[in-house]
């Protein structure tokens, strides 16, 4: 007679980061082509293009977040370096499940490792709101002294040259080339 293990259904995965990233900008994507219907066919060309793109991208980074693998914990030896054969998947699978009963390694949702793109997302809030009140060349200035400190960058040359290089570079462009005027805002009309 043959005794057979119990065997558990299989557990569902939780959603990753990626995955919800990638969903997250799906949907906004769909919420700004919908703002886009009311445009005439030539002004919503250049939006609508761009937001296509952004949810095809999104789906990418959802579909890769939900495809990609748990990833194992490193050895606790260093690395290996002698090639090996490949590992049996249900070895893999036991002992992630013995370090992990609960997966929730799946996806890292700690405070820690959510921080820096909280922050990140914040200073874009940020300067989304500031547009209106400063005017969208002040307010990219403001956005890029930002996110370069943000970014570790403390040099007063890097700072002056790149906010000032972009935002002047946008206005020759826009003003001069293009013929578009920028948002002045409030503090400026």
């Amino acid at each position: 007679m043959q005794t057979s293990t119990p065997t558990r259904p299989p557990r569902r995965r939780p959603l990753t980061p990626d995955t919800v990233l990638g969903l997250v900008l799906v949907v906004l994507s769909a919420v700004f082509l919908a703002a886009t219907l009311g445009l005439s066919a030539e002004a919503a060309a250049w939006p609508r293009g761009v937001l296509l793109a952004l949810a095809a991208l999104g789906a990418a980074i959802a579909v890769r977040g939900r495809r990609a693998p748990a990833q194992p914990a490193p050895p606790a030896g260093g690395t290996d370096t002698a090639p090996s054969a490949e590992p049996d998947a249900d070895a893999v699978a036991a002992a992630a499940e013995a370090r992990d009963p609960e997966g929730a390694g799946d996806g890292d949702w700690r405070p820690a490792v959510l921080r820096r793109p909280a922050i990140a997302l914040g200073i874009i809030v940020a300067y989304v709101a500031l547009l209106e009140v400063a005017g969208f060349l002040a307010a990219t200035g403001l956005y890029l002294l930002a996110h370069l400190w943000f970014n570790g960058v403390r040099d007063w040359r890097v700072f002056a040259g790149v906010a000032v290089g972009v935002v002047a570079f946008i206005h020759f462009l826009f003003a001069y080339e293009l013929s578009v005027p920028l948002p002045a805002g409030m503090l400026f009309e």
